[in-house]
C-alpha cells in the first residue's frame, strides 16, 4: 500500500485517517464522516460514530444535549428513535466542518483519480 504521510494524517491510496488511530476504534472515512455531520438530526448511532465510543457515552451525550435544549425552553420532536440537532452535536464534540469537508474532497478526488488511472 503506498501511503503519503502530512503533519498527523495519513493519505492510503482507499482513504485518509489519522496516522495514530485511538485503540479498538474503526477508522472512519471523511466521505462517511462529511455524510454523518451533512445531516440534519443526529441519533445515538451517529454521535456513536463521530466521537468513536460506544452506545452509552453516545446515549449520555444525546441526554445532555436534550437537557441543553429543554433548559432553554426550547421543544424537540417526539419519535419513536430520539434525535437531537446536529448542529448541536457538531458544537458539543467541537468537530471542525471546514476542516471535514477538505478532507472529504481531497479524499474524493484520490479515490477518482485512482479510478482514471485503471
Amino acid at each position: 500500500m503506498i501511503a503519503v504521510k502530512y503533519k498527523n494524517v495519513v493519505i492510503c491510496k482507499y482513504h485518509l485517517h489519522i496516522a495514530t488511530p485511538l485503540k479498538g476504534r474503526k477508522n472512519i472515512k471523511y466521505g462517511e464522516l462529511f455524510a454523518i455531520v451533512s445531516k440534519q438530526w443526529a441519533d445515538v448511532n451517529d454521535i456513536k460514530q463521530l466521537c468513536g465510543n460506544g452506545r452509552n457515552k453516545a446515549r449520555q451525550i444525546r441526554k445532555e444535549i436534550e437537557q441543553d435544549i429543554l433548559a432553554s425552553g426550547k421543544k424537540l420532536l417526539d419519535s419513536k428513535v430520539k434525535k437531537v440537532p446536529m448542529s448541536k452535536v457538531i458544537d458539543y464534540l467541537n468537530l471542525d466542518i471546514d476542516y471535514i469537508v477538505k478532507m472529504a474532497m481531497l479524499e474524493n478526488e484520490i479515490i477518482n483519480n485512482d479510478r482514471r488511472i485503471k
